[in-house]
């Protein structure tokens, strides 16, 4: 069986669609190693807030996210990892990452903002 492109777009425009079931807010943390595709969760997760905006479908067969976090939420964070969810608590609902990326750590000392912004490519 093959997965066409217009199969892709259509599951691309899905995703971003519709916030309350899909992707709707972006978590961050402090957690360290590699991600496997067994992890739903953040492994040490701070903070998670609501998208900025709206979901751009600009690409065929892509759908970018954004979010956006203040000095006040940053201050103290050493920032590790990210991922992105449809749920706006890690407490209530876990294991709802659908993404996550892990880095080398950025310190913030409460001057500095945070815009993060990821992309699915359906491929």
């Amino acid at each position: 069986m093959v997965f066409t492109n217009p199969g892709k777009e259509f599951v691309a425009l899905g995703l971003g669609s519709d916030v309350g079931l899909f992707v709707a807010f972006v978590g961050i943390g402090s957690g360290s190693g590699t991600v496997l595709s067994t992890q739903s969760t953040l492994l040490a997760e701070r903070d998670r807030n609501a998208l900025t905006g709206s979901p751009n479908f600009d690409t065929a067969q892509k759908v970018t996210f954004q979010a956006d976090f203040n000095t006040v939420e940053m201050s103290g964070t050493t920032l590790t990892e990210f991922g992105i969810s449809e749920t706006g608590s890690a407490t209530n609902f876990p294991g709802s990452m659908w993404q996550i990326e892990r880095f080398g750590s950025i310190v913030f000392d409460g001057t500095n903002e945070l815009q993060i912004v990821t992309t699915i490519d359906v491929i």
